[in-house]
């Protein structure tokens, strides 16, 4: 027997003898072989699977610290851990504790506010939004301002005639999207920064001819930056050399006896060149309405400035040195006349939506004011006379309504 197969005599089967006892030799060490690889195959199995269990436990990791893609949840603030902010301007430092009606945050356990000491979401990037007829100009792309990638900021751009064919930055994204208007354009960019599904400290909309200057000589886009994360207002703006709507803010005080001159002061009105919208806030203004924008491009801007009084009353701020300048005047419809059924459109059920039912009745009162008279109200405001907000304070939909 050979391996359970009888021999055949040799004389007349030879050569299927031979071939038998080929393959019942052969079979042994083609068996090793297998077995063999299976092993590896279950090591390898085995070892990739410890790997995938490393990667998620260190996403978990990351998830839970703050520091993952997603979006941040609502009014969930994080206790300080030590993050070095490189603040510029040591006088927009907040010194006091936190607020003590922070939610879920007890002050007791909460050391003095310093820029060694601050919470660790206020690390977050800053993302520009900007839209622009193909690339940034030469100006945003200097170092001082948005071409350094190694800073806490990132840029979204809409080329709106053609595609940028500058070298790629990591920082900075071109989107191509030739079917918008201004506020149609913005809206696209919300759209794309909310799809991104990252967490961003603030999103600031500003136009591509926009240039900012310092009345202390300081670096005024660091500057403005560092303010966002030691104040972190709900909205924040600045003023126009053109505008002067700080002058017309000092007016108002002088007038009416209320003068809160700061580095920062409450307004409510401000010029849709430059405007930074804190993550809590962002979504409950935005999207910009482009309903009327066949017949003027203000109204979109003014539909914002409204929204933002009835929601974020006192926490509207313009910050008082940085100051900007746009040297571009592009064509566009750019009527000023605003309807009664424009603010009606805009604001009707805002605060029912947004605002605390105990501070829903006060927000309607600027509801009724805005749209019984129209665009004269923002001036004529006592939100004009609010001191402005403390640093840190919770950004919340009618927080100061009825203050």
């Amino acid at each position: 027997m050979l391996y359970g197969i009888p021999y055949l005599p040799a004389m007349t089967l030879s050569r299927v003898q031979t071939r038998i006892l080929y393959i019942g030799l052969g079979t042994r060490p083609v068996f090793s072989v297998v077995m063999k690889l299976r092993r590896l195959t279950v090591v390898a199995v085995v070892y990739l699977l410890v790997i995938i269990g490393a990667v998620f436990i260190v996403y978990r990791y990351l998830l839970s610290s703050g520091q993952s893609s997603l979006t941040i949840p609502i009014y969930n603030r994080k206790s300080p851990d030590n993050i070095e902010l490189n603040i510029l301007d040591r006088e927009l430092t907040p010194q006091g504790s936190w607020p003590s009606s922070l939610t879920g945050v007890s002050t007791t356990d909460i050391p003095p506010l310093t820029p060694t000491t601050l919470p660790a979401y206020l690390s977050l990037p800053i993302l520009y939004l900007v839209q622009t007829e193909k690339c940034l100009p030469p100006y945003l792309l200097s170092n001082d301002v948005l071409g350094n990638g190694s800073l806490r900021f990132e840029v979204m751009v809409l080329s709106y005639k053609e595609p940028c064919d500058n070298p790629p930055q990591h920082h900075i994204q071109y989107i191509l999207n030739s079917a918008t208007t201004w506020s149609t354009g913005r809206n696209f960019l919300f759209e794309s920064a909310m799809h991104r599904k990252k967490a961003y400290l603030y999103y600031i909309f500003m136009d591509d001819d926009i240039v900012l200057s310092d009345v202390k000589q300081a670096n005024p886009w660091r500057k403005f930056e560092a303010f966002l994360r030691s104040v972190e207002p709900a909205i924040a703006a600045i003023d126009l050399t053109q505008d002067n709507n700080l002058q017309m803010i000092r007016n108002i005080h002088r007038d009416r006896q209320c003068s809160r001159e700061d580095v920062y002061m409450s307004s409510v009105w401000f010029d849709a060149i430059f405007n930074a919208f804190h993550y809590n806030a962002v979504h409950r203004i935005l999207p910009y309405d482009s309903t009327f924008d066949t017949q003027t491009w203000y109204a979109s801007q003014m539909a914002v400035i409204a929204r933002s009084e009835v929601l974020f009353r006192g926490q509207v701020v313009l910050h008082t040195e940085v100051v900007g300048e746009n040297r571009e005047h592009r064509p566009y419809p750019k009527g000023l006349e605003f309807s009664h059924a424009m603010f009606e459109s805009w604001l009707s059920g805002l605060a029912e939506r947004h605002v605390p039912p105990n501070h829903l009745q006060c927000a309607n009162v600027y509801v009724h004011q805005w749209i019984t008279m129209e665009g004269l109200h923002g001036w004529n405001s006592s939100t004009m006379c609010l001191p402005p907000p403390p640093p840190h304070d919770v950004i919340e939909p009618g927080r100061y309504a009825c203050a």
